[in-house]
């Protein structure tokens, strides 16, 4: 049997609940299910890209204190 770390379980039930609640609130704005599960992964890319950007861009400095 494969015992999961902690954080994968967390982050795959999170990415899942994301998912979810972004196709759901697609449907309610009258977007077919596919359409909305498409745009939910496009937004959810964007935005992890925006974040890992913004991370990459702190000075060394920063990230060490952080780090520590």
């Amino acid at each position: 049997m494969i015992h999961l770390k902690p954080q994968t379980a967390i982050g795959g039930f999170t990415l899942v609940t994301l998912l979810l609640v972004g196709t759901a609130i697609g449907r309610v704005l009258g977007i077919n299910f596919d359409e909305a599960l498409y745009l939910t992964v496009v937004v959810l890319i964007g935005i992890t890209w925006a974040v890992n950007r913004f991370w990459l861009r702190r000075p060394a400095s920063e990230q060490r204190e952080t780090e520590e």
